[in-house]
């Protein structure tokens, strides 16, 4: 059994309390937040037990793993408190607010002989899973370009996961910006080197006190694969992220969670695969395909 501790119980630590309960052999053992009465409602609806510091946590436990959910300007800290005590650790993005802070952070668990890994679960959403696959067989020749568009309709002054994320560079947009990045990262392969990475912002908010509520970011890849980003803020949202190969292209759009293939190109005859969407048209339907009785 993987004994398990929250550390940071704001509205991301729903999500992990969900994915450990469907998770074989982990076990919620603590959860731990700076004000005492969140603690306690939450160890009391989850069945843990609460505690308002790491200290008091691994004193009175015996933690194997630790989902760090606090704000990003201590994940650091936090992180490396948890490694030195024994545990592995799960960090929410962004991993750390700078990069002292990471390699800190990874330092530490190395020298422990633990690990430390960071959430970047939209890598993990099928559709992009299959597209990704699709390319690296080489099923429509040579990886030429990934294309990332991002564009969220929040506003980077107003704090939907709290107020600290006004302390980021870009707010609340600052806090997801995250997002685009891995997944361009996974897509289309890692920079060649910081020269060959190119980073514009722009402010689009009239407000000085905001960096930025914009930001496209273009690099080109060891395998001389370009990879663009666009991120934006203010505007209605949509994600999409496009593979652009010598035979054709594959899109894959992330609120509909589906594939879209063209085998040459653009043009009217492509291929659509929507993987979830078709689980659950499917869902009520028996092994001959025959509706239920009663099923609409």
């Amino acid at each position: 059994m993987i004994d398990t501790a929250i550390v940071g119980l704001g509205n991301v630590a729903e999500w992990h309390r969900r994915a450990l309960e469907r998770t074989p052999g982990a076990r919620l053992t603590g959860v731990v937040d700076a004000d005492g009465s969140v603690a306690e409602e939450r160890a009391a609806e989850w069945g843990s037990t609460p505690y308002t510091d790491v200290g008091d946590l691994f004193a009175a436990e015996s933690v194997d793993w630790v989902h760090v959910c606090t704000p990003v300007g201590t994940h650091a800290d936090v992180g490396v408190r948890c490694l030195r005590s024994g545990a592995h650790v799960l960090v929410e993005k962004p991993v750390t607010a700078t990069r002292e802070g990471y390699e800190r952070l990874v330092g530490t668990a190395d020298e422990a002989g633990l690990r430390t890994t960071v959430v970047h679960n939209q890598v993990y959403y099928p559709p992009l899973v299959r597209a990704r696959r699709l390319v690296e067989r080489r099923r429509f020749g040579r990886l030429h370009g990934v294309s990332v568009r991002w564009l969220e309709n929040n506003d980077p002054r107003e704090p939907r996961r709290g107020d600290w994320v006004l302390d980021l560079p870009g707010g609340e947009f600052g806090e997801g910006i995250v997002h685009p990045v891995y997944v361009g990262l996974r897509s289309a392969g890692y920079p060649a080197s910081e020269d060959a990475i190119d980073v514009r912002r722009i402010n689009t908010t009239g407000d000085p006190g905001v960096a930025y509520d914009g930001i496209a970011v273009s690099y080109r890849t060891g395998g001389d694969v370009a990879c663009t980003i666009q991120h934006h803020s203010n505007v209605r949202g949509t994600r999409q992220v496009e593979f652009l190969a010598a035979e054709g292209r594959v899109l894959v759009d992330i609120p509909t969670q589906s594939v879209r293939v063209y085998p040459e190109g653009y043009g009217p005859d492509a291929t659509v695969d929507r993987p979830m969407l078709d689980a659950a048209a499917h869902a009520g339907r028996p092994p001959g395909g025959q509706r239920h009785p009663g099923h609409r």
